[in-house]
């Protein structure tokens, strides 16, 4: 009797042992491109998706901007950047996204003003269903002295979506 309760322990442990060994990450299966390194961000440690390039569409010479996804403890950030000199941008000032579908979404940067083009928005979970559900048309973001329009292409569409996948299931990692 007490072979039958050590056998029936041993192949009970073995079986428990090979479930935990199954378990995997599912943020390992995607090969998703999110970097973190051991720079901080106001003291805290944050990791990014890569960026996407986009260029401004109503302009006769050649402007461009990043569209950057980050996350930071458990919060994701729209990062988004105009590479032209002296873009002065209020606070709150408004990333208009324009879907096919003809929805016009708002969301609002949170970042101090600055002068670089900068604009910092954290995306609450509203905003990350309605970037995962909807292909964007066209972004418009407006500065102090002139508005910027940039069309992002089907493939940015995919990119941004699989990049809010990504962040979603993303850890942030401790500092060793």
């Amino acid at each position: 009797m007490n072979v039958l309760k050590i056998i029936l322990l041993v192949g009970l442990f073995s079986i428990t042992n090979s479930i935990k060994a199954q378990k995997i990450n599912p943020i390992d299966t995607l090969n998703c491109p999110i970097s973190q390194n051991d720079l901080l961000l106001s003291g805290k440690l944050f990791a990014s998706a890569k960026p996407i390039l986009l260029r401004v569409f109503n302009e006769e010479y050649e402007e461009y901007a990043v569209f950057q996804l980050g996350k930071r403890q458990s919060s994701i950030y729209l990062y988004f950047k105009i590479f032209t000199d002296n873009v002065c941008v209020k606070q709150n000032q408004p990333l208009e996204l324009y879907f096919k579908n003809g929805d016009v979404y708002i969301l609002k940067n949170t970042y101090k003003v600055n002068c670089d083009g900068t604009a910092v928005l954290e995306l609450t979970r509203k905003d990350i269903k309605k970037l995962m559900t909807n292909s964007i048309n066209t972004i418009k973001f407006y500065s102090l002295k002139k508005d910027y329009e940039f069309s992002p292409s089907e493939v940015d569409n995919q990119n941004i979506k699989f990049y809010l996948h990504c962040l979603k299931l993303y850890k942030i990692k401790k500092k060793k």
